[in-house]
């Protein structure tokens, strides 16, 4: 019986050398993986700060910068391009203390190219916003965006990186000399869970 169990047992060593890889001779099936595909999807968020542009007058500021937070979801439709939305909110202050408070609701498209580790999203999303203002309320409004970012690629499920964005809320009245224009540009930093 001893015999036999050597036998066997040696025969299942050699077989391991028989079967071994030569070094250097790896199966190629092919098949290059791409970081993002068609189908992959991520959420994103940014914190950051919401300045206005053009709300002073006589060289005062009128609109203090304020504070924002966006949340997003996004899947891709090939390599470089994802369609998806996301919804923010924001506030600033005003000279006289009162809360401008915006959050808009928009829709759009990534285009991302990649150099790397490195990817460099940019959105161009339209869609609505509510806004509050000295208790009176505006909805909807119109919110058009346009954001751009630089964010590193930590491994397959998460980056982190920085993003500006350029966003318009205009303020449309019957009355056309009441309307208004708000321009407001954001600098964020922002993480991405990628599945």
């Amino acid at each position: 019986m001893k015999r036999f169990l050597s036998i066997i047992l040696s025969l299942l060593f050699i077989t391991g050398f028989v079967f071994a890889e030569e070094e250097g001779d790896e199966y190629d099936d092919g098949y290059v993986y791409e970081v993002n595909g068609a189908g992959d999807q991520f959420i994103k968020i940014n914190l950051g700060s919401i300045i206005p542009l053009n709300f002073s007058s006589d060289g005062i500021n009128r609109l203090y910068s304020g504070g924002v937070m966006e949340l997003g979801y996004y899947r891709f439709l090939n390599k470089w391009l994802a369609v998806g939305g996301e919804m923010s909110a924001s506030y600033n202050i005003s000279v006289g203390e009162k809360i401008l408070v915006m959050i808009p609701f928009t829709f759009g498209i990534m285009y991302q190219p990649t150099y790397n580790d490195f990817e460099f999203p940019i959105f161009a999303e339209i869609g609505f916003s509510y806004e509050s203002w000295q208790n009176m309320d505006y909805f909807p409004s119109l919110a058009a965006k346009l954001e751009a970012g630089g964010f590193y690629r930590i491994n397959e499920i998460c980056s982190v990186g920085l993003n500006t964005s350029f966003m318009w809320i205009p303020q449309w009245f019957k009355d056309s000399q009441y309307n208004k224009n708000g321009l407001f540009m954001t600098a964020s930093i922002g993480a991405r869970y990628h599945f």
